[in-house]
């Protein structure tokens, strides 16, 4: 299975209460063959909700994602053109994960944000309280 980590899922990873179930999660997850993805925009994203923290901060963060995700898409036009032509509002990381084939979406949010039908969507904010 192919995954797409978006930038609240990560930025829960790092912050959150729940992190260690979380984590414990995505182990489980690895050892069952399933692969992990995210993009630089999802990671310009959760450097944006981290504020000010230290390069050396960052440097570890991105190695830790390289290390966790099969690849980090770049974004490209196709995307940013997707966005602005879907009026379903679906937000750029979801056109990213849809546009790249991926089978699952993973976030943490309070947010009802909508979804495709070729994208299944785990939140995992509702599924660990």
């Amino acid at each position: 299975m192919k995954v797409y980590l978006s930038s609240t899922f990560l930025l829960s990873l790092i912050q959150s209460e729940k992190k260690e179930i979380i984590g414990n999660l995505l182990l489980s997850s690895i050892e069952s063959n399933t692969r992990f993805y995210t993009s630089t925009y999802s990671i310009h994203l959760l450097f944006l909700s981290l504020g000010s923290i230290e390069l050396e901060q960052k440097k570890m963060i991105l190695r830790n994602l390289e290390d966790l995700t099969d690849l980090v898409f770049s974004l490209s036009m196709d995307e940013i053109r997707s966005e602005l032509l879907l009026a379903e509002g679906l937000g750029l990381e979801r056109i990213i994960a849809l546009n790249q084939g991926l089978d699952l979406f993973y976030e943490f949010t309070k947010e009802n944000l909508k979804n495709h039908p070729l994208l299944k969507v785990r939140n995992f904010f509702r599924e660990t309280e």
